[in-house]
């Protein structure tokens, strides 16, 4: 696998700073371009601003005039922090290009995707709980929901710091043909980062099924993809989101890679809701794999 391009969407902010340090140190490694953007999404900052005070836009201090010259104030901060994240990496000997956007984010990330050849994402997230997980999201799962290209989310957390990708761990019920197809693509990915691959099938009292059954088919999957050096696992939990973060956790996986589809029927939807859970709830950095849409 042959890579030139990857795009960190960043808003500046600490949580963003794990997944920069992430992007410099694989751009520097694999003589990477990267490319930062920033989205500066002015129709839903102005919606916002308008909205406070119970919605009235004409409350003192939220006249449009002072709206529209704060959202001026903040692309002259971005465009700041832009020159200073370039010049940063210029200093690290990096490749860099930026990219300051004005749409919402996951619109802009596949624009530039589209644009640059890129060939992944990396970029950092909070995760997301109780309403905001289920109603609203974050960028992060916006972007792994439709996104093209590989994404990979890194979490705020001090274990994240250092990024030395050594184990990467693949979750699937090896089921659907469609899934199957884009597993060398995790190999692929896996030998790029210089990394071991190993799978693992979620085993759970919902979905119980015998361990024989479950060895047969993952076998025949992995040798259908050239993968019969690859070690496979079959771990039993309650459910299969916890399950993933839990065998994660046992063997000590630097990261966390899954196939999502981006939501398309009631089966999907339900492979698609795991990848989100997991990005949210795992506190290793998770890669997304998009299963193309004909």
């Amino acid at each position: 696998m042959t890579m030139k391009n990857v795009l960190f969407p960043t808003d500046f902010s600490d949580a963003a700073d794990y997944a920069k340090k992430a992007a410099f140190k694989l751009c520097k490694k694999h003589n990477l371009t990267l490319h930062v953007m920033n989205s500066l999404d002015n129709v839903h900052r102005y919606v916002s601003m308008s909205m406070t005070n119970a919605g009235d836009p004409s409350v003192p201090g939220f006249e449009p005039e002072l709206m529209l010259e704060a959202m001026k104030e903040h692309k002259k901060q971005a465009e700041k922090d832009l020159l200073e994240l370039k010049q940063e990496a210029e200093k690290a000997g990096i490749q860099i290009e930026g990219h300051l956007k004005s749409g919402r984010m996951h619109d802009d990330v596949q624009e530039v995707v589209e644009k640059f050849d890129i060939d992944f994402v990396i970029m950092g997230t909070h995760g997301a709980s109780g309403f905001e997980e289920a109603f609203i999201g974050s960028n992060a799962q916006k972007v792994v929901r439709s996104s093209k290209v590989p994404v990979l989310t890194i979490k705020p957390v001090e274990e994240n710091d250092s990024f030395d990708v050594k184990r990467i761990v693949f979750a699937s019920d090896f089921v659907e043909e469609e899934i199957n197809k884009e597993i060398p693509k995790v190999r692929a990915f896996a030998n790029f980062l210089e990394a071991s691959l190993e799978v693992v099938y979620i085993n759970t009292p919902s979905y119980f099924e015998q361990t024989v059954d479950s060895e047969k088919r993952i076998r025949k999957v992995l040798d259908n993809n050239s993968m019969h050096d690859v070690k496979f696992t079959i771990f039993n939990d309650f459910n299969i989101d916890d399950g993933i973060v839990n065998f994660a956790d046992h063997v000590d996986a630097d990261v966390i890679a899954l196939i999502t589809h981006g939501f398309s029927g009631l089966k999907k939807f339900l492979n698609d809701n795991i990848t989100e859970t997991v990005v949210n709830h795992s506190s290793r950095p998770v890669l997304s794999f998009h299963v193309p849409k004909d």
